[in-house]
């Protein structure tokens, strides 16, 4: 085991009290990036840590003082970026010694890195920019956008994000795993918190298709019921839900209790 699950569990609930939004975030991106793992061909040793690096990613804003949820509004500020950078560093900090993989530790160093070289903390390039790095790049990327759109007072339509996502390869991320997201995209991901053998209350994602959807009522960022658990699922519902309603990332499956 890489760390000790009462370990993790500590640093998930600190990362929840220091700010839910980020804790939430965290959860996300650990979910796209383990999917996106699996889409790329790694094993499942990989994913695993892949699954763990998303967890923690952002691990290191416990050691600085800033609000994530106030983050995209305060980015103009010299003093406040050179703050928020320093995250990655902390992240490393923190956890060296208590996690031996590097492929987390590098992904938590590594995720602000760009593809073309102008990121930081290192300003690393291509492919010397970590492999965990860029996979968590990519899914931190789309739910930063999506997070970014729910705090303001408009919403981006699928096909928006989807543009900023292609207009970022080759600069900001990778080509060959944001194209590989975007063809995660195509599949009308959802996420899916699982209520029991859930202890982190970690997502999975959950692929809508024709069909009736069973796993519970479909909720999208705004709180807003989609459909109903038990409601039919044809191709104009599909075609309706990729298209119409924004931050199609944050459309997730709750199970009832009942």
């Amino acid at each position: 085991m890489m760390i000790k699950n009462h370990i993790l569990e500590i640093l998930i609930l600190a990362q929840h009290k220091a700010d839910p939004q980020l804790a939430l975030h965290c959860k996300r991106v650990s979910c796209f990036s383990y999917e996106l793992s699996k889409l790329l061909g790694q094993d499942e040793k990989f994913n695993k840590e892949i699954l763990l690096a998303g967890l923690l990613h952002d691990i290191g804003f416990l050691k600085i003082d800033i609000d994530f949820s106030d983050v995209h509004m305060r980015m103009a500020s010299t003093s406040d970026l050179e703050i928020f950078k320093s995250h990655s560093i902390e992240g490393e900090r923190l956890l060296d010694g208590v996690i031996k993989k590097n492929i987390v530790l590098q992904a938590i160093r590594s995720h602000h890195e760009r593809f073309n070289g102008e990121g930081y903390p290192d300003q690393l390039a291509e492919d010397a920019i970590p492999f965990s790095a860029r996979i968590i790049a990519v899914a931190d990327f789309y739910d930063t956008l999506l997070v970014g759109e729910m705090f303001g007072n408009s919403r981006s339509s699928p096909g928006d994000v989807k543009n900023k996502l292609r207009e970022a390869k080759g600069i900001g991320l990778d080509p060959e795993i944001t194209d590989t997201f975007l063809d995660l995209l195509d599949k009308i991901p959802v996420l899916f918190q699982p209520l029991t053998n859930n202890l982190l209350n970690l997502y999975r994602i959950h692929y809508l298709d024709i069909g009736e959807c069973e796993l519970g009522d479909l909720i999208n960022q705004d709180g807003n019921v989609i459909l109903k658990q038990g409601s039919t699922i044809d191709q104009n519902i599909l075609t309706k839900i990729q298209k119409t309603y924004p931050g199609q990332k944050t459309i997730r499956v709750i199970q009832n209790n009942t």
